[in-house]
């Protein structure tokens, strides 16, 4: 080895501790556990904070997610079918014609009042998803103020409060805008009485100003609101709380009977008995699992098992919508009631499995919800053709059969433009058309039913029919029904023609048009119309303005007999120069249908304006001496 080459070597080094040293300098250096333990330390710490800010501030907390929730719905799951289908359609009826007290565009005619009395107006003014949006959010505020404001407070109402957030996202995913609305009054109520300023504690009187209109509101908005309403008070009756039971239930039971009484309306509404003992056996679990001391809460619950228990027993109107007050306050009171619990202890994994239960079954329902009541896109997209046919085909002067949809998006695409032979009620619907449900629809017996209702055409959807319509749309599809003939159709729709449909009207009379809110007649001549509307006090006779005409008046050679000496015997006399209705005797089929009494030839508008005295009637003595039994030939079918 030469000198240079020893000394170049010396100077390099030995070659493979130079490799460490260079790997040494170029890697990272290790972590130091305790520093990475001080940052978990303080992201522990952050969240924790946050936390207990969120602990402190329950009612913000609430009401921002519930804001963030209902948008999130607005942008993603608020389609057109379902419960909204129907809002959307009493929401532009009530904005089309505000002063209508019947909407003839759905089963021959329902009084908007029989729906809701105030929230088809508000819908129109905010927009339906827009009262939602307000509705929920608002809720989700009262109902964290009175778990964090009322008296016995819950020792944790943050977490009950975000219970309530998801009970009311899971009823703005079912379309349930009208309840929502409901409930917010409902819940308004039940923060005035629960959630009273000590200081104002004497002022009685200003409670129960507060909560009664706000009861009163929420079954004006929603009865089946106004019904959970006296749930709470009846549990305040039953442990001796009467101010705040007759604040809660007085005004509700004043709405329900005044609505009764001057829009009158009968229906059943189903219930089965897998839709009965869900909520029925959690109502139960409330009543065992919360707190003793809870008295209200617990008598509430059996009022309201035994309620569910009466509703499935005994048909009525309200039928499955008693489920929705479980399903919405269930697992608020469940997490409320948990910090009352010894951790980790039977009662404790109790009340968790319940809680676990309640949020499966609403989580599923509401799912189920928006998958059966999405709507085919071809509804928006699509229509235009099929209403151009019914428009050239004039069928504005009948009604038009629309196979229920799933979606019931046909509940508020069509009434712009035709009246429906059905609608979206299923009380109406159960009630008006029962062959659709009892195993009894035929080739004739369907036959019969299109002439009961003047229909004149029978439009089928593709999109998959509701359970009303299941059985209809196979008889129509499959049947080659005779008195039936396609006369158009395409990927989306298929359009038949009745043959030789019954007339709206019988009698010497002809249909000018039937629209939403008035239905005009052509008389030939004087004599009496049997008008194929059901009856309602509120149906009178209006000009071409739209005014409504005067009812017939007594004769002043009348009022002379009867207020001379010792009065007459003779019955009264009336002029009826512009007409006037009258109740028609039951038919055959049971009907209670509308009679229009016309002095003479020419045209009458058959509407029903919100005025007092109701309608056009005719005076009894105008109707009974001289008219006698009425005859209106049955149709006669080869």
């Amino acid at each position: 080895m030469t000198t240079a080459e020893q000394q170049g070597r010396s100077q390099a080094g030995p070659p493979s501790d130079s490799a460490a040293d260079g790997a040494r300098a170029a890697a990272p250096a290790a972590p130091d556990p305790g520093i990475g333990r001080a940052g978990a330390g303080r992201a522990g710490r952050a969240g924790r904070r946050v936390l207990d800010r969120a602990r402190r501030h329950p009612v913000a907390v609430a009401t921002v997610l519930a804001g963030a929730l209902h948008v999130l719905w607005f942008f993603s799951f608020a389609n057109s079918g379902g419960d909204l289908a129907a809002q959307d359609a009493w929401a532009e009826f009530v904005g089309r014609h505000p002063d209508s007290a019947y909407n003839l565009a759905w089963y021959g005619g329902m009084h908007p009042v029989s729906y809701s009395v105030v929230s088809p107006y508000l819908m129109h003014v905010l927009g339906v998803r827009t009262t939602m949006m307000v509705a929920g959010t608002v809720s989700a505020a009262l109902l964290a103020l009175v778990l964090t404001r009322c008296r016995g407070a819950v020792r944790e109402p943050l977490w009950p409060a975000l219970a309530g957030v998801y009970g009311l996202f899971c009823n703005a995913l079912s379309g349930r805008v009208t309840f929502g609305l409901g409930v917010m009054f409902a819940l308004g109520a039940v923060a005035a009485v629960f959630c009273w300023p000590r200081k104002w504690s004497r002022r009685r009187w200003a409670k129960a100003a507060v909560a009664a209109p706000l009861a009163g509101l929420a079954t004006a908005s929603s009865p089946v609101a106004g019904l959970f309403l006296g749930v709470v008070a009846a549990a305040l009756f039953l442990t001796r709380r009467r101010p705040g039971a007759y604040a809660l239930g007085l005004a509700p039971v004043a709405v329900v009977g005044l609505s009764a009484w001057l829009f009158p309306f009968s229906g059943t509404q189903p219930m089965r008995l897998g839709s009965a003992w869900l909520p029925f056996f959690f109502a139960l679990l409330i009543l065992f699992l919360v707190p003793k001391g809870w008295k209200t809460v617990r008598v509430a619950s059996a009022v309201y098992a035994l309620g569910t228990f009466v509703t499935w027993a005994v048909d009525s109107q309200v039928g499955s919508n008693v489920t929705r007050l479980v399903m919405l306050f269930g697992g608020a009171v469940l997490l409320a009631a948990l910090p009352y619990r010894v951790p980790r202890t039977r009662p404790w994994y109790a009340v968790l499995l319940a809680f676990a239960g309640i949020t499966v079954w609403i989580t599923t329902n509401s799912v189920t919800d928006i998958i059966r009541t999405t709507p085919l896109a071809a509804w928006n997209r699509e229509l235009a053709p099929l209403v151009d046919q019914l428009q050239k085909a004039g069928a504005d002067r009948g009604r038009v059969e629309v196979v229920p949809a799933s979606s019931h998006r046909e509940s508020s695409a069509f009434p712009s433009y035709v009246n429906l032979a059905r609608g979206w009620n299923r009380q109406a619907d159960l009630e008006r058309n029962p062959l659709f449900y009892d195993d009894t629809l035929t080739a004739d017996t369907y036959r019969d039913w299109l002439d009961r209702w003047a229909v004149h055409y029978v439009v089928l959807p593709a999109d998959k029919p509701d359970e009303g319509g299941r059985d209809e749309a196979k008889l129509v599809r499959e049947s080659d029904l005779p008195y039936l003939q396609q006369v158009w159709g395409d990927a989306n729709w298929q359009l038949f023609k009745v043959q030789d449909p019954t007339d709206l009207v019988a009698g010497p009379a002809t249909v000018v048009r039937a629209g939403a809110d008035q239905l005009v007649v052509n008389v030939r001549r004087a004599g009496r119309v049997l008008v194929r509307i059901p009856h309602s006090p509120w149906l009178g006779l209006v000009d071409g303005a739209g005014k409504p005409v005067e009812p017939p008046q007594e004769t002043f050679a009348s009022k002379a007999r009867s207020g001379g000496e010792g009065g007459s015997t003779l019955p009264k006399e009336y002029a009826n120069t512009a007409g006037c209705l009258f109740k028609a005797a039951p038919d055959a089929s049971g009907d209670v249908w509308t009679e229009l009494l016309a002095p003479g030839p020419g045209e009458y508008r058959v509407a029903a304006k919100y005025q007092l005295p109701r309608g056009t009637p005719c005076p009894e003595e105008l109707v009974q001496p001289k008219l006698g039994t009425p005859v209106f030939p049955d149709p006669v079918r080869p």
